[in-house]
């Protein structure tokens, strides 16, 4: 998933094709080296992989408004209009909030039983 995701997202920042064979390589290099020390965090946090399946979804809704605004699609009668970057920054910045909120208030419960 993180790879085919990589790669839309190359697609979509740049038409340089160099840049992005080259941000998929390095993407591709730095999944396959952290992906020990990413399995034993999410281990040890299991909030944080539901952190970043919902990260992964709204990045998803983003690409898919996007190429059907570029595809000049239609939805029940209305253009599809791409969803703004303040729009998504917006949600995984509450989404980020969220989780570390969450966390402290779970390690307070821990700590008061």
């Amino acid at each position: 998933v993180f790879s085919f995701d990589s790669i839309l997202a190359a697609i979509a920042l740049t038409d340089v094709f160099l840049l992005m064979v080259i941000a998929i390589i390095i993407g591709g290099l730095i999944m396959i080296i952290m992906a020990d020390r990413v399995t034993e965090f999410l281990k040890k946090n299991r909030m944080f992989e539901v952190l970043g399946l919902f990260i992964l979804f709204i990045v998803g809704i983003m690409l898919l408004s996007e190429g059907g605004h570029l595809a000049h699609m239609h939805l029940f009668d209305n253009a599809i209009t791409p969803m703004s970057k303040t729009t998504f920054y917006f949600v995984i910045f509450v989404l980020i909030i969220i989780d570390i909120v969450q966390s402290k208030y779970q390690k307070n419960l821990k700590k008061f039983k």
